[in-house]
């Protein structure tokens, strides 16, 4: 006789070869008969589910159940326990397990025989449900299906496991019902609202305009029939104005994708804000529900998915830096050189630039990269030549695949036999990296992504991609306050950078109060860039003219705001105001490891040129710099030389006590300390802070002063010739004493090892001995604390005593480079070669 737990164990093997072989549907068998009979009625088994989506589930839940048997089965196989008093071997079902030796492996292998049963109970329910949604397929109405009404979206629904046969389509149905607690958009402190649904690109549907509320009521309910749900559909909700555009009040996007069919969702959720200044403008009440249904049933099917289409898979940046040392292809010795680079049907030149073999194009190109597109870029090197056709001097075609995504990638190639090589800089910002099912431009910053990104740069996702450091979404709004011209139009775009990638809006011709409602997505690979937004104004004949500029921290790209646009300069006020929203996505391990490496190169920046007013500035800077150290200094000395005693005894105990007790690990504590109390008060005492900021930090020292080479009223307009030669020498003078004295101390340390003055530097090798002798009896906090006692004794005997600073002293008498040529003696040698250079320029005078 078996015993109850292997008899338990048997039933569950022949629930799986009957769940197998003939499967019995639990569901209503007048429900589930129409749709798993065969269509010669043949037995409900898997096998003849006639749906792909069926066969699908058919398939894995056999491989599921198949492999369960094997494992049971080996599990008995590999029990070997030694009895040695009895060992009854028996014989249980050959198709389902081989043997089974004693009672007692029954403990061992019942952990198998469990996750067997629940196996079985999930094939088991898993095609009751697969069964019972089959019932309502291909008909109009679902008499023998259940609706039910949920609250949430469930997290562990997935798409992928959704398969459409090709004579099956969704209907999409979608009641939007309320709307509570909306701002106030008109002067009588109400609101006109309604609500515009936007399924794709094309299809936009809009509810009734309710006059004159804040808490609207519509339930209108709207029906469409669609080929792919793995969009988005955006919702907005609009305050009516009789004259002039309609106000947006806030937003929210509805994943279709994310419940199971035969599921109502009714949800209220806040609407994202579209009102400067306000975050809670109001909830929207909605529901949807969908439903599968047969093409045959169906009217005016729209496709607003990816089904038979195209997809955007991202964008591929591509930066044409420059190229060095090109054959000549002209006749004097010259070349007139453009890049070409193709990726599908899309193709860009660059600027061309005449009679150069080393040009420098620094040219950003933008390509949509396509499903249809193809993985390879291809980048060829012409010489332009004029009313004949171009020549190519050299091509070459990159794998994009090869590239990783998110990444920038120097590319560098060059031809066969020559020195000439051209660099590229390519960015492949593959959106399916993220997870989504599709990523369009225009798409809103919505909940569902948010997520993903939450997901991906969560902290216990560290150790994944530590290259990856963030993710950021602008969403440029629209541009306000610009200027008109006196003649002609102003046609503004906007140009968005950060790091190495660039993005270019498209012209709102003729328009001052342009919109745009893009958004734009890029990887970040260093949480310390800079998000720089610039106004251009596009012109025909001339250049473009550039009205504003804004450069935005990452760590404040964050939520909806309006910028007021600074000079092309960024110090002054611009022409013109940008709304953009922005979301920043990032892991602060990744950002933290990413800040102690090599910062990346902006291939697009401009190389700095030559102007008297920045050379003005860093003079004014150094300067200032020079004086601090000196106000420093002259405090220090004002504590040694006892000029206020109690700061100066103060002062003598506290250096006592530090020194005294100091330990290494101190230093970074006092550090950190220090960083927090700034911290601190900055949070907390935000009047005191906000005070000194503006009448202290944010005011150059040399005017807080009054000291250094500027004044706050200086007019160079109305300056006279000579007061206008006076400055620029007097300018020139202290730029130049500056770089001298920086220079000359740089140039002292290295002759002290250079030997230049043997004698200085002997005697500083025989200190050095001796001091080591010194530290190794006696512990350098003492000998520190002796030179300190010494100074505060010396001076509080003799307050008048010239002080000394020993290294100074020391280094006062180590000759600098120039000092070095003053005294060296003209050699015989010297004299021949200056007089072989007068004999050949007669012009040269004679000293």
């Amino acid at each position: 006789m078996l015993c109850s737990s292997c008899l338990g164990h048997v039933s569950v093997i022949s629930r799986l070869k009957i769940f197998l072989f003939n499967r019995k549907s639990s569901v209503d068998k007048s429900a589930a008969g129409s749709c798993l009979n065969g269509p010669d009625g043949s037995p409900p088994i898997i096998g003849s589910l006639r749906n792909a989506g069926a066969e699908e589930l058919a398939k894995r839940q056999e491989v599921l159940v198949g492999r369960t048997i094997e494992n049971v089965a080996e599990a008995f196989r590999e029990v070997d326990v030694e009895d040695n008093e009895e060992q009854n071997t028996r014989e249980v079902d050959s198709d389902s397990v081989s043997s089974f030796k004693s009672e007692a492996s029954s403990s061992f292998v019942g952990g198998v025989f469990r996750k067997a049963k629940q196996t079985v109970d999930i094939l088991e329910e898993e095609a009751n449900v697969f069964a019972k949604r089959l019932t309502s397929w291909g008909r109009k109405d679902h008499p023998d299906v259940e609706i039910v009404d949920i609250e949430e979206i469930p997290e562990d629904w997935d798409i992928s496991s959704e398969v459409l046969a090709d004579d099956e389509c969704y209907r999409i149905t979608l009641t939007i019902i309320r709307a509570n607690n909306l701002i106030a958009m008109d002067t009588n402190g109400m609101s006109d609202p309604f609500v515009e649904v936007i399924f794709g690109r094309n299809i936009h549907l809009k509810t009734k305009t309710i006059n004159k509320n804040c808490n609207p009521v519509w339930n209108e309910k709207f029906t469409l029939y669609i080929d792919d749900r793995s969009a988005l559909a955006n919702l907005h909700v609009f305050d009516y104005d009789f004259l002039g555009s309609n106000d947006r009040i806030g937003y929210l996007d509805l994943d279709l994708a994310s419940i199971p069919p035969f599921q109502r969702l009714t949800v209220t959720q806040n609407l994202g804000s579209s009102v400067e200044g306000e975050d809670n403008v109001g909830t929207l009440t909605f529901s949807y529900l969908v439903e599968i249904v047969k093409t045959s049933n169906a009217h005016d099917i729209k496709s607003i998915g990816t089904k038979g289409q195209e997809k955007l898979l991202g964008i591929i940046q591509v930066t044409v830096i420059e190229g060095i040392d090109l054959p000549p292809m002209n006749s004097d010795g010259s070349c007139d050189p453009f890049i070409r680079i193709s990726l599908g049907s899309q193709q860009y030149d660059t600027r061309t630039i005449p009679s150069t073999l080393n040009p420098k194009w620094r040219e950003n190109f933008e390509f949509r990269y396509l499903s249809t597109s193809g993985n390879t870029l291809q980048v060829s090197l012409w010489d332009q030549e004029p009313g004949l056709s171009d020549n190519i001097i050299g091509d070459t075609e990159i794998d994009l695949t090869k590239i990783a995504p998110n990444k920038p990638f120097k590319y560098i190639f060059g031809l066969d036999h020559t020195n000439t090589k051209v660099s590229l800089l390519i960015k492949v910002l593959k959106f399916a990296e993220l997870g989504a099912a599709e990523l369009q431009l225009q798409r809103e910053i919505n909940d569902a992504e948010s997520r993903i990104l939450h997901q991906q740069f969560a902290l216990q996702n560290t150790l994944r991609d530590m290259g990856n450091v963030g993710y950021l979404i602008v969403k440029l709004i629209r541009a306000t306050n610009i200027p008109n011209k006196g003649l002609g139009t102003v046609d503004p775009f906007v140009v968005i950078e950060i790091e190495n990638c660039r993005s270019v809006t498209p012209v709102r011709d003729n328009n001052l109060e342009p919109e745009w409602n893009l958004t734009y997505r890029y990887p970040i690979h260093d949480y310390h860039s800079v998000l720089y937004l610039s106004l251009w104004d596009e012109e025909d004949l001339v250049s473009n003219v550039l009205l504003g500029r804004i450069a935005i921290p990452l760590f404040n790209c964050h939520g909806l705001k309006r910028y007021i646009l600074k000079d092309p300069k960024l110090e002054a006020v611009g022409k013109g105001e940008l709304v953009v929203e922005t979301a920043t996505f990032y892991n602060p391990v990744r950002a933290a490891v990413r800040t102690f490496t090599p910062k990346e190169e902006i291939i697009l920046k401009d190389p700095p040129k030559f102007d008297i007013s920045l050379l003005q500035r860093d003079v004014k800077r150094i300067t200032a710099q020079v004086e601090m150290l000196q106000d420093a200094g002259e405090g220090l000395d004002n504590i040694i030389r006892w000029r206020s005693k109690p700061t100066s005894f103060i002062s003598m105990i506290f250096f006592v006590v530090v020194v005294y007790y100091l330990e290494i690990w101190m230093v970074p504590l006092a550090l950190g300390v220090v960083l927090l109390w700034s911290l601190l008060y900055r949070k907390y005492g935000r009047g005191e802070w906000e005070s000194y900021r503006m009448k202290v930090a944010n005011k150059p020292y040399y005017l807080r002063t009054g000291r250094g080479e500027g004044e706050s009223d200086l007019d160079e307009s109305s300056m006279s010739i000579t007061q206008r030669f006076e400055y620029m020498y007097n300018l020139a003078r202290t730029g130049q004493f500056t770089l001298d004295m920086v220079a000359s101390v740089a140039e002292k340390l290295k002759n002290v090892f250079q030997w230049k003055n043997p004698f200085a530097t002997g005697l500083l090798a025989i200190l050095m001995i001796l001091a080591s002798f010194l530290l190794y009896f006696i512990p350098i906090r003492y000998i520190i604390l002796a030179w300190g006692i010494n100074k505060f004794r010396k001076f509080g005997f003799d307050p008048n005593l010239i002080d000394n600073f020993e290294v100074e002293d020391f280094l006062s008498r180590i000759p600098s480079d120039p000092e070095l040529e003053e005294l060296k003696e003209p050699t015989r040698r010297m004299k021949q070669a200056q007089d072989r250079i007068r004999n050949t320029n007669p012009a040269i005078p004679f000293f």
